[in-house]
C-alpha cells in the first residue's frame, strides 16, 4: 500500500474545503444580499401595513359599533332636548355617570361631550358639568355637526368648550336621535397622544414618519401636530403619495440624499376614505447586510491563510482513522486477496468481502424466519410474552409481516383423535406426524382462502389457528367467515387423515392480551366434543357463555355522581354518595361488600380527578385515603369521610380556580365569539376549545356578561346584519348567509328582537 498517495489528496482537500468556501459565501452574501433583503424587507413591509391597518380599522369599527349601541341608550331619549337639567337633578345625574362610563369604555376616548342643540346650547360632560355655549362661533361650530347628512361621522377640526386643549381634536360624533330631526349629538373626542402612538405603530425610530390623511390630501392624524421634527419629510411624502393613483403599494423615495420605503394603503371609515402612509429609511435595514458581507469577507480571507499552516497538520490528523480502520480490519482476519493500491482500496476490498458474508448469513436469517415467526406466535398464544405491553406486541407482529392495527382477533383450536382405532393408519406414537399433516393442511386453506392467519403445531395432536380481520368488517360476519373455515378444515382433515377432528371457536376481541386467556378456555371446551361424530365444530360462545353473577353496586349512581364532580355540581355530588351508600348497605348487607364497593367508588373518583386535570396526591396533600377509608366501619362515617375528606377539598379548590380564571376566561370567549359568531360555533365546541366543560363554560359566562350564551351570539349576530342592512347594497338572503343563519330563521329572528322585518329595517334607515 502506498499511504503518501492518500496523504497528499488530503492535504489538497482539506485546503479546499476550510478555504474556498467562505470565501465565495462572503462574495455572494455582499453582492446577492442586499438586493434580496431590500425585497424581502419590502414585501415584510407591505405585510405588516396590512395587518397595522386592519388592528387601526377594527379600533374605530368597535368605537363607532359601541357609539351607536349607547347613542340607543333609553337615557338619551328625545326628552333631553326640552328638559332643565339643573332641575331634573336626577336625569343630570344619571347622564354624568353614563358619559364617565362611556369615556372609561375605551382608552382612544379623551372625553365624551352631549352636545344639546336648544336656543341657549348646553354641552354635558362628566368633569366640567352643563356648560352653555355663548361663544357664537362654537354654537355655529356645533349647530353645524346636526347639518350633517350621516348620523355618524368623523370631524377633525373641533375644538373643546371655551377653549379648554391645544386643538384641533379628531372626534366621532353621532346624532341623537340616528333618524329624524336631531336634538343633539354624543361628542366623542379621541386621545390625541394615544391616536399618535397608534399611527406611528410601524415608525422605527424618530426619522421615520406615519400619519393618516384624506383623499383630498389633507393630513387627519399626523405626529407632527404635537412634534414639529419630522413635519418636512411628512409634507414631501404627502405631495409624492397624492400622487399616486393606487389604492395600496409601496416605492422608494429619495429625499434629501437618503432613500426611504414609502408604503401606504387606503380603507374607508363610514364611507369616508382614509390614506394611511409609513415611510423606513433603506440604510436601516441594509445596514446589517453591508456589516455581516464584510465580515465574512474578512473572515474568508484570514481563513484562507491559517488554512494553508494548519492543512498540514489536519491532513495528519485526517489519515489517522484510517490507519485505525485499517487495523482493525487486518485483526478480523480479513481475505487476503490481491494487492491494492493505497488505504482506501484495502479497505473497499475488504468491504466487499464482508458484504458478502452479510449477504450470506442474511440468506441463512431468511431460512430461518418462519421457524423464528412460528416460535414467537407459540410464544404468544401460550402466554409466554407477558412481560411485553399491547404496543410492543404489536410491533413485534409487524415485524413478523402482520398488520395488527385495527385488528379482529380469533383463536380456533383443532384437535385430532382415534389414533388407536384399529382401522387407523397411523401409530400410536405417529403424534408429531398427525400434527404436522393437519397443520400443514391448515396452513394450505388459509392461504388459498388469503386470510392473514398463523398455524400454531402444538405437537400434541392439536393445532392453534390465530386469525385477523380488519374491524371495519362486523363483527356478526367475522364470525360467519370463521364457522365456514372450520367447518371446511375438519372436514378436510378428518377426510385425508381418516381421523376424528373438532374445531373449537374461541371469542373474536380487539385487544393482543387476550389471546393468551382465551387458550385455556378452548382446551375446556373442546373436551365437550362428541365422541361418536367424526368432524365436529365447537363454539367457544356457545358452550362457556359469558354468565356473570348479579352484582348489587350502584353503577348509574356512580354515574351521576362522576359526572356531577365533572360538572363541578358539588352538592348533588355529596347526595350522590349518601345514595351510593345507603344502596351499598341495602344490597349487599355484609361490611366486606360494603367495603368493597366503597373502595370502587373512591377509586373511581380518584380517576375522575385526573381527568379534570386535578392531581389527588396534591389536593389531598399527600394522605393515603384507601388507608383511612379501609379504618371506617360505620356507613355514617363513611359518608362523612366521602363529604368532607374527598367533595369538600375538591369543591374549595375548583372554587379557587373557577374565581381566578373566570374574567380572563370569558374575555377570550368573547374575543373568539366576535370573530367566528358567523361559523355557528356552539357551546359545546367553545367548552372544548377552552378545556372546560359546557355546564361551568355557560355559568361564568352568564355570571360575567349577564347574558347566556346563545343570546349573546344572537345579538352578535343581529348587530352585524344591521351594519349589513344599513352600509350594503347585500340581499337579506345573502346577509343571513354572513352572519351564519337560514334566511327563513333569520327574518324570524331578526323581527323577534326588532319588532321589524330585515326589508322594514333597511327601508327606515335609508329614509
Amino acid at each position: 500500500m502506498k499511504k503518501s498517495h492518500f496523504f497528499r489528496r488530503s492535504l489538497f482537500l482539506v485546503l479546499c474545503v476550510t478555504s474556498l468556501p467562505t470565501v465565495i459565501i462572503g462574495i455572494t452574501f455582499y453582492i446577492a444580499g442586499r438586493a434580496y433583503m431590500e425585497n424581502e424587507i419590502t414585501r415584510h413591509h407591505d405585510a405588516l401595513l396590512v395587518k397595522t391597518i386592519d388592528r387601526m380599522n377594527d379600533s374605530l369599527a368597535q368605537l363607532e359599533l359601541a357609539a351607536t349601541q349607547w347613542s340607543l341608550d333609553s337615557r338619551l331619549d328625545g326628552r333631553l332636548g326640552e328638559i332643565d337639567l339643573v332641575d331634573e337633578f336626577n336625569v343630570t345625574h344619571s347622564l354624568y355617570r353614563f358619559l364617565g362610563v362611556m369615556k372609561g369604555a375605551y382608552p382612544l376616548i379623551d372625553q365624551v361631550y352631549l352636545y344639546l342643540d336648544r336656543q341657549q346650547p348646553v354641552i354635558v360632560s362628566d368633569i366640567e358639568g352643563i356648560v352653555p355655549l355663548t361663544d357664537i362661533q362654537q354654537q355655529k361650530q356645533f349647530h353645524g355637526l346636526l347639518q350633517q347628512g350621516r348620523s355618524e361621522f368623523w370631524q377633525f377640526d373641533l375644538t373643546k368648550v371655551n377653549g379648554k386643549g391645544t386643538g384641533p381634536y379628531v372626534a366621532l360624533v353621532h346624532k341623537l336621535p340616528s333618524i329624524g330631526k336631531p336634538y343633539g349629538a354624543l361628542i366623542f373626542y379621541l386621545d390625541q397622544s394615544k391616536l399618535v402612538q397608534m399611527v406611528e405603530g410601524m415608525s422605527v425610530d424618530n426619522e421615520d414618519a406615519s400619519f393618516l390623511m384624506g383623499k383630498d390630501g389633507s393630513l387627519l392624524v399626523s405626529p407632527s401636530s404635537l412634534n414639529r421634527k419630522n413635519a418636512e419629510l411628512e409634507l414631501a411624502v404627502q405631495e409624492s403619495v397624492m400622487q399616486r393613483k393606487e389604492e395600496t403599494g409601496s416605492y422608494l423615495f429619495q429625499w434629501k440624499d437618503k432613500s426611504y420605503l414609502i408604503s401606504y394603503g387606503e380603507y374607508s371609515r363610514l364611507g369616508e376614505p382614509w390614506r394611511y402612509v409609513t415611510t423606513m429609511q433603506l440604510s436601516q435595514l441594509t445596514a446589517p447586510i453591508v456589516i455581516i458581507s464584510r465580515i465574512i469577507l474578512g473572515m474568508g480571507a484570514v481563513g484562507l491563510i491559517v488554512a494553508c499552516l494548519l492543512s498540514w497538520m489536519a491532513s495528519h490528523r485526517l489519515y489517522r482513522p484510517i490507519r485505525r480502520l485499517v487495523r482493525l480490519v487486518k485483526m478480523q482476519k480479513p481475505d487476503p486477496g490481491p494487492e491494492v493500491g493505497d488505504e482506501l482500496d484495502y479497505i473497499a476490498n475488504q468491504w466487499t468481502h464482508l458484504s458478502e458474508e452479510r449477504k450470506a448469513l442474511e440468506t441463512k436469517l431468511k431460512q430461518a424466519y418462519p421457524s423464528l415467526r412460528a416460535a414467537f406466535m407459540m410464544q404468544l398464544v401460550q402466554g409466554h410474552v407477558y412481560s411485553l405491553k399491547e404496543p410492543e406486541i404489536r410491533a413485534r407482529l409487524q415485524t413478523f409481516g402482520w398488520s395488527s392495527e385495527s385488528q379482529w382477533f380469533g383463536l380456533m383450536l383443532a384437535r385430532v383423535t382415534g389414533v388407536s382405532k384399529a382401522d387407523n393408519r397411523f401409530m400410536e406414537n405417529d403424534e408429531y406426524l398427525i400434527s404436522f399433516a393437519a397443520a400443514n393442511i391448515a396452513q394450505e386453506m388459509v392461504r388459498i382462502r388469503g386470510i392473514q392467519a398463523e398455524i400454531i403445531n402444538f405437537h400434541d395432536l392439536t393445532v392453534g389457528i390465530l386469525l385477523s380481520y380488519p374491524s371495519e368488517t362486523r363483527k356478526m360476519h367475522v364470525k360467519e367467515e370463521l364457522f365456514s373455515l372450520a367447518e371446511d378444515l375438519v372436514r378436510t382433515i378428518s377426510s385425508l387423515l381418516k381421523m376424528q377432528t373438532t374445531i373449537c371457536i374461541g371469542r373474536l376481541t380487539t385487544e393482543i392480551k387476550d389471546i393468551p386467556d382465551m387458550l385455556p378456555f378452548l382446551q375446556n371446551a373442546i373436551l365437550y366434543r362428541d365422541l361418536k361424530e367424526q368432524c365436529q365444530v365447537l363454539d367457544l360462545e356457545e358452550i362457556l357463555p359469558y354468565t356473570p353473577q348479579e352484582v348489587h353496586y350502584p353503577f348509574a349512581l356512580e354515574k351521576e355522581l362522576l359526572q356531577a364532580l365533572r360538572m363541578g355540581q358539588c352538592e348533588q355530588a355529596m347526595q350522590r354518595i349518601e345514595a351510593i351508600i345507603s344502596e351499598l348497605v341495602v344490597r349487599s348487607r355484609k361490611e366486606k361488600l360494603l367495603k368493597e364497593g366503597v373502595m370502587q367508588v373512591l377509586g373511581s373518583i380518584m380517576h375522575t380527578l385526573l381527568e379534570t386535570g386535578y392531581q389527588p396526591h396534591q389536593l389531598y396533600e399527600g394522605d393515603n385515603l384507601f388507608e383511612q377509608l379501609s379504618q371506617i366501619r360505620e356507613p355514617e362515617q363513611i359518608v362523612r369521610f366521602f363529604q368532607q375528606k374527598i367533595i369538600l377539598p375538591y369543591a374549595q379548590k375548583l372554587s379557587e380556580d373557577q374565581t381566578a380564571r373566570a374574567k380572563p376566561l370569558i374575555e377570550q370567549v368573547t374575543a373568539m365569539l366576535k370573530d367566528q359568531f358567523a361559523e355557528g360555533i356552539s357551546l359545546e365546541a367553545c367548552a372544548h376549545h377552552f378545556n372546560t366543560t359546557p355546564y361551568t363554560l355557560s355559568r361564568l359566562f352568564k355570571q360575567v356578561t349577564g347574558m347566556n350564551f346563545i343570546d349573546y351570539v344572537t345579538a352578535l349576530r343581529i348587530e352585524k346584519a344591521k351594519e349589513l342592512l344599513s352600509d350594503s347594497d347585500m340581499k337579506v338572503n345573502e346577509i343571513a348567509e354572513q352572519v351564519g343563519l337560514q334566511p327563513s330563521y333569520f327574518i324570524r329572528l331578526f323581527k323577534r328582537f326588532e319588532q321589524i322585518t330585515p326589508g322594514q329595517y333597511r327601508e327606515k334607515v335609508m329614509k
